[in-house]
């Protein structure tokens, strides 16, 4: 483990020692806990986004898309969806 000094607002600090006291934790390990989160949040958009730019840059055929729209709707229409 490395050591880290940080600065922070106080409004944030004082949620990290709220949710601290209430789940007896210290303080590194909530940290540690938001950071695993922060870091899987960012992993998932730089996941959405390769994935996006692949289909500009190979599109799907037109064709293809209508297949897939007409197959959503004759799997989801007897979905009740209220």
């Amino acid at each position: 483990m490395i050591k880290i000094a940080i600065t922070i607002p106080e409004e944030q600090m004082r949620a990290l020692e709220r949710v601290r006291r209430r789940q007896r934790l210290p303080r590194s390990r909530v940290i540690q806990h938001a950071l695993s989160l922060y870091f899987a949040d960012a992993g998932i958009a730089e996941e959405v986004t390769a994935y996006e730019e692949g289909y500009r840059r190979k599109p799907e055929p037109e064709g293809e898309l209508e297949s897939y729209a007409r197959a959503a709707v004759k799997v989801l229409s007897p979905e009740d969806w209220e």
